[in-house]
């Protein structure tokens, strides 16, 4: 599908800028900002329209293909990119792979926005002769998202004349591997025209080059772009030297328009969020989780066949109650605000506990009428056998979650119940986590610390069969409710996603591993 190649490059291209700081490129009256613009046009208030014409060399296939691009800053939704694609070539081409590559652009185009992705200290003058000039740069690394990864190989080069910007030039400086291509050599050059009114630039051209090996057989490609025309938010053309094809600047009946709908309900006030530069995730999600974890509980109290115990006196080892829990979840979820997120939880759980009792004195029953009966020796223990439990879970839960530049914070709160049939009990449960991560954007990964309060119950009844009969009996229960959390998230695409959490605590410690898709 050769659409989504050629799109990933066309869309990184540069249009407009004014000065407002003080180095090499202010003092020649040109906004850095600019070269921003060499990686993504999509940042700037101005409404433009470019075409394109790609053409590729791989072996003995060659392809040559004409369209449009479309940007508007000014959508209510926010940005809004479109492909017009030629009629007669629709036969040929996966409308559906476009559109999903078109709405993964536009989530990365809320992270470009707002990032500086060169490196202001790499500007140098390299070249001075009369009235041009030229300076190097290069992009900022920690910037630059996993998807444009090859761009940390590139650097670039600004052509000036007479104080005004006429092209930027980027350039490989080592070999890289992009889409299954072996690059060898990479050329983007990007010409400019300064526009009188505000003394700012609009981009004028594009034409990239590559060459390398694709499956060790040479490969070339090319791609040229014109700018056609560029609009203000009132639709009102911006003067600039280049051919108009419609007085509708979206309008062109021998092409099909290629979009993606973005105009939703939810989140709600999401298209002002977008419209600030945020990249939402999408509104709706399912996950499918599967969770491990050992907690202990420590006895606190004793009630045998209705009479209390000296716990502390009697038991005076620490006896535990302890649970290895295996549940398989299912979480539905949608994002209401874009700070705020509901989910509805579903599953069921495999619980194995382990009872031991412990007392440096012993622990004996004396019954009326007949000999005492001695449940724990002295300085001894006593392991119950292993009993298992099957449970269905269900809940809800919401999340509150926010962030600044990389760094982001979450809490989450789930109210859930726990019905075992067999003994027809409902336990309810609190659980909250409160976290705070770090957006490594160059590698996709989300890291966060924080900690989890489980509120566990109190207390559990059992019954002992014995040689004349059973006792029955109670036991309070204490565990520690606070445990501490690391972890991951990382996103395969726009809509695959897995999150990894490991928790560690005095009494507990969990394992948790979602798979979640979102739509």
């Amino acid at each position: 599908m050769k659409y989504i190649f050629l799109f990933l490059v066309i869309i990184m291209t540069g249009l407009f800028a004014t000065p407002y700081n003080s180095n090499v490129l202010i003092q020649r009256g040109i906004d850095p900002q600019i070269l921003n613009l060499s990686v993504t046009t999509f940042r700037q208030k101005v409404a433009y329209k470019v075409h394109a014409t790609y053409s590729e060399s791989y072996g003995d296939e060659n392809i040559k293909q004409d369209f449009n691009i479309l940007y508007d800053p000014f959508a209510v939704y926010g940005i809004d990119i479109k492909l017009e694609i030629p009629k007669k070539d629709l036969v040929h081409i996966n409308i559906r792979d476009l559109r999903t590559k078109l709405d993964e652009t536009m989530g990365l185009q809320s992270y470009l926005q707002t990032r500086a992705l060169y490196d202001l200290d790499s500007l140098k003058v390299i070249n001075q002769a009369e009235s041009n000039t030229t300076i190097s740069f290069k992009f900022q690394e920690e910037s630059i998202p996993r998807e444009l990864k090859y761009f940390k190989q590139l650097k670039g080069y600004i052509y000036i004349t007479d104080n005004t910007l006429q092209k930027i030039v980027l350039k490989n400086e080592t070999a890289f591997k992009d889409d299954g291509v072996e690059v060898q050599s990479y050329e983007k050059t990007l010409v400019f025209s300064k526009v009188s009114l505000n003394g700012g630039y609009l981009l004028k051209s594009i034409h990239t080059k590559t060459s390398g090996l694709k499956d060790k057989l040479n490969y070339t490609s090319e791609l040229y772009t014109d700018a056609i025309r560029y609009w203000d938010e009132d639709e009102k053309e911006i003067l600039y030297n280049t051919k108009s094809d419609s007085n509708n600047p979206t309008l062109n009946e021998e092409y099909q328009t290629i979009k993606v709908e973005l105009d939703r309900l939810f989140p709600l006030l999401g298209q002002e969020a977008r419209k600030a530069g945020y990249d939402l995730p999408k509104p709706y999600g399912i996950s499918l989780i599967n969770m491990f974890q050992n907690t202990t509980m420590h006895m606190t109290s004793f009630e045998i066949d209705g009479i209390d115990l000296d716990f502390n006196k009697i038991l005076d080892g620490d006896s535990t109650y302890q649970n290895l829990t295996y549940a398989p979840l299912l979480r539905a979820d949608v994002w209401v605000f874009p700070f705020l997120s509901v989910g509805l939880l579903l599953g069921a759980t495999d619980t194995s506990t382990d009872v031991t009792l412990e007392s440096a004195s012993g622990l004996s029953i004396d019954r009326p009428l007949r000999p005492p009966l001695e449940i724990i020796a002295p300085n001894a223990s006593v392991k119950i056998d292993t009993f298992k439990t099957n449970s269905l879970l269900y809940g809800v839960g919401v999340t509150v979650a926010g962030g600044i530049g990389d760094f982001f914070s979450t809490i989450d709160f789930q109210y859930i119940t726990s019905y075992t049939s067999e003994a027809d009990v409902s336990v309810e449960m609190v659980v909250i986590t409160p976290l705070i991560g770090y957006n490594f954007t160059s590698v996709g990964v989300r890291a966060f610390i924080g900690a989890q309060y489980q509120d566990l119950k109190e207390s559990l009844t059992f019954a002992i069969p014995t040689n004349d009969g059973s006792l029955s009996g109670k036991v309070g229960l204490y565990s520690d409710d606070w445990a501490g959390v690391i972890g991951g998230n990382y996103d395969f695409t726009r809509h695959w996603s897995t999150n990894l959490l490991l928790s560690y605590g005095v009494d507990r410690s969990n394992m948790t591993l979602a798979i979640a898709y979102r739509w």
